[in-house]
This record gives structure tokens, C-alpha cells and sequence, in this order.
């Protein structure tokens, strides 16, 4: 949604293609069920920029405690910057901080005036990044309720309550959708996604 908003304020009207392995049932856009990597490699012609986001379990914070009781999660990181330099194409890779991506574009929510902090990496392929913005001071907390924390399932075990005293009324997808900028995923979803204003920021430079 954010490369699709960068456009329209370029004034370009593109087609934006979703591709993942699972079902994406609220996507807003056209949307193929595929291997990712595969489909890239076998129809990049068809294609001027590529975004990736490839799986972060093995990175994030939130699943630490079941990789550290021996859960294995899917990687392909490496495998999606083999596929996106192969093609020659300019492309993005987002994932957390704690993944094995150069932080060439580091994006978090308040520098939006969102409700979320969601600090994420963005490594460039094929292309180099002229517009690199500086982290701000950050202002509030989320102990104190000032941003919302979107992960999981947005529930506390046993309770029907958010997981976190998040300063805005409502249940907790309307908190998530609030925080995110999103209004049109669920609350799984939502915690897998990262807000559009973050690649609108970018794809108002990628696309030039």
C-alpha cells in the first residue's frame, strides 16, 4: 500500500503483484500463491522494482524463547538477495533489526507520527539509497501506554485484554490498526506487516 501511495503522488500508475507461499487473503492488491523466490526468478521480466520481506522468526525478539527450546523456523533470507541481484532489478529487503541485512534505510514509527515504534532494516539491492533519514529522539514509551506493541496474537494468556495499557480505546485490532496505519487486515496479519508510510517514504525515491 505505501509503494502504491508513493506512486500515486509521483503521478505514476503502477501494478503492484503480492506473491507468497501461504494465502493472503485480505491483500489489497493482485495476489499469486507462490514460491517467492521462484516466481521472481521465472517472471522478473515482467517487473520493474521488487520488495521483499522474507520470514524474520529466526530473528525477531518475540520468538526467541521457542528458538531457544528448539523450534525451527523458515530462512531464506540469503537465498531472496541471491534471487533479487540475479535479476538485475532495483529491490528492497526489509526485516528486524536483528537480522543479517546491511541497514542501509532504518524506518520506526514515530517518525511518522504513528502510534507503533517497529523499528525495521531495509537493504537495497541493485540500487543505492540517496534519502537516508536520521533516527529521532524518541518521545514516550510503550511501558506508559504511548505506542502500541503489535505482535502475537494481541492477547494475554487467559485474558481478553491487549497486551500492553495502549492509550487508545477499542479492542485490540482497532488499537493494531490505529498504531499500523492499517484498516484492512486481521490481527495476525497486522502482526506480520509493517505500516505503508514506511515504503511510501522509500518508494518515493525507489521509484524516480
Amino acid at each position: 500500500m505505501g509503494y502504491f501511495r508513493a506512486a500515486k503522488k509521483l503521478g505514476y500508475e503502477i501494478e503492484i503483484v503480492g506473491v507468497d507461499i501461504e494465502p493472503q487473503l485480505n491483500y489489497p492488491f493482485k495476489f499469486i500463491q507462490a514460491d517467492a523466490v521462484s516466481y521472481l526468478l521465472e517472471n522478473h521480466k515482467n517487473f520493474t522494482h521488487v520488495h521483499a520481506s522474507p520470514p524474520c522468526q529466526n530473528y525477531t525478539n518475540a520468538t526467541s524463547k521457542f528458538r531457544n527450546a528448539g523450534k525451527e523456523y523458515r530462512d531464506n533470507l540469503s537465498e531472496v538477495r541471491e534471487a533479487i541481484k540475479k535479476t538485475g532489478l532495483p529491490g528492497i529487503i526489509e526485516n528486524v533489526p536483528n537480522a543479517p541485512i546491511r541497514p542501509d534505510i532504518v524506518l520506526r514509527g514515530d517518525m511518522f507520527g504513528l502510534k507503533v515504534l517497529r523499528r525495521r532494516h531495509f537493504e537495497t539491492v541493485n540500487y543505492t539509497a540517496k534519502n537516508i533519514p536520521e533516527l529521532p529522539q524518541k518521545q514516550g514509551s510503550v511501558k506508559n501506554g504511548d505506542y502500541a506493541q503489535v505482535f502475537g496474537k494481541g492477547q494475554k494468556k487467559g485474558s481478553g485484554k491487549g497486551n500492553l495499557p495502549f492509550k487508545f480505546p477499542g479492542t485490540v485490532n482497532q488499537q493494531w490498526s490505529h498504531a499500523m496505519g492499517i484498516d484492512w487486515m486481521s490481527n495476525l496479519e497486522l502482526a506480520e506487516a509493517i505500516p505503508p508510510d514506511y515504503t511510501k517514504f522509500i518508494g518515493c525515491e525507489f521509484f524516480l
